[in-house]
């Protein structure tokens, strides 16, 4: 097998914190057993934060780690990654000889790159766009100081970061999809389709994300479980509101989150909306490898976001046979098959969340199937495997006229 040398531009890396992280991580990791990997990212966690060294032995000393700069926040910090990618990449592109750039949106790692026209083959997989994360944050919430500032910079700078983001799309020859939803929403900004282009949904690590060896969940508690940033993009509002109505009728049933965020204006968020404090658990971000055990010990996922792409958290869910209530958003239908595999919910309506959850609640051999169906869905149709393949197929296919 012919070994490529890639430079892989991850502002979101380890340790992980969100979606396209993950799939930076797993895609390192699984290309690096064949390709020769570099890693440029950030250095994030304060006193927490992973050395380079750590991070190289996390992947077995097989990818290469190059820090670009440091990140504090959850906004600010790209612009600065952006800056210095387009001050040190060029230098580094001409002592190691990269085959492949391959970039993330949209986080738009390389956008100033775009100015200088480099002499190497690129391509960028677009998990989401600003345009449907500002119109997301639109319809989440009225309320600007409810937001995350990570929210509240896509929303008030929106205008500005259009414009800048239609430039980006514009001068990105060959990309990469995660769902359909996303190719459309591209395409709708360009006004025309992108030829050098395939979608290619994200996978699950079967091997990991399995019900194998882990405990039943407690006859006793039935336990409600939410994996995600702590967000109002995520439908939080409606699922306190959701879940304070399902607990109530329902007063064995517990709800879990799991996810980074300001857990004191969700828990009053909870609070107001009826939930008492003893039904809800917040217990904050956790590390990748402890999440198959989390999940395993769910009775059902819920994921009741305004926008999505191609969510990480309800394909691991779905791949421990867990029973899914999700928004009728992004990519979502295309991963979950309504009343088959999972339930869809229109997004914003809590009182539907709550019915579907309800329905859930009530009927254990329901739960049974649909977890189910789910982890055949995903084991058949989303393997990490399959999605490495994919995207290593088409890396080649790019190079292939270069060569």
């Amino acid at each position: 097998m012919e070994t490529l040398k890639i430079a892989m531009l991850a502002p979101e890396f380890l340790p992980n914190w969100g979606g396209v992280g993950t799939y930076s991580i797993l895609l390192a990791r699984e290309l690096s057993l064949s390709d020769e990997i570099h890693v440029f990212t950030t250095l994030r966690g304060g006193n927490q934060a992973p050395t380079v060294r750590a991070i190289e032995d996390y992947f077995n000393g097989r990818v290469k780690i190059h820090i670009l700069s440091t990140a504090k926040d959850r906004f600010f910090y790209n612009a600065i990654y952006q800056l210095n990618v387009a001050r040190r990449l060029p230098v580094l592109l001409e002592k190691e000889k990269f085959d492949l750039i391959h970039s993330n949106h949209a986080h738009m790692p390389d956008l100033l790159l775009k100015l200088r026209r480099l002499q190497c083959n690129s391509i960028t997989t677009a998990h989401t766009t600003i345009s449907s994360q500002f119109l997301g944050t639109k319809q989440s919430s009225g309320d600007l100081q409810h937001m995350d500032k990570s929210e509240r910079m896509v929303r008030m700078g929106y205008p500005f970061l259009s414009v800048v983001e239609r430039y980006y799309l514009k001068n990105t020859v060959n990309m990469i999809f995660v769902s359909d939803f996303i190719r459309k929403d591209v395409e709708w900004i360009l006004q025309k389709q992108v030829p050098s282009s395939k979608t290619i949904r994200n996978g699950v690590d079967l091997e990991r994300f399995n019900r194998r060896h882990i405990d039943e969940p407690h006859p006793e508690r039935l336990n409600i479980l939410y994996c995600g940033r702590l967000l109002a993009l995520k439908g939080l509002n409606n699922l306190m509101e959701a879940f304070a109505a399902v607990h109530k009728a329902n007063p064995e049933t517990h709800l879990t989150l799991v996810g980074g965020g300001n857990v004191g204006q969700w828990s009053q968020t909870a609070k107001d909306s009826g939930v008492p404090e003893t039904a809800i658990t917040f217990l904050g971000q956790r590390k990748y490898e402890e999440m198959p055990e989390i999940l395993g010990q769910a009775d059902i996922f819920v994921l009741p976001s305004i926008s999505e792409s191609m969510p990480f958290s309800l394909l691991e869910a779905m791949a421990c046979g867990n029973a899914c209530v999700a928004s009728r958003v992004g990519g979502i239908p295309e991963i979950i098959n309504h009343g088959k595999n999972g339930y869809l919910v229109n997004p914003g309506d809590s009182n539907e969340l709550a019915d579907s959850m309800n329905l859930l609640i009530g009927d254990a051999a329901l739960r049974a199937k649909l977890g189910h169906e789910a982890k055949e869905h995903i084991a058949r149709d989303f393997s990490l495997k399959g999605t490495v393949r994919l995207t290593r197929e088409m890396f080649l296919s790019i190079l292939g006229g270069s060569r």
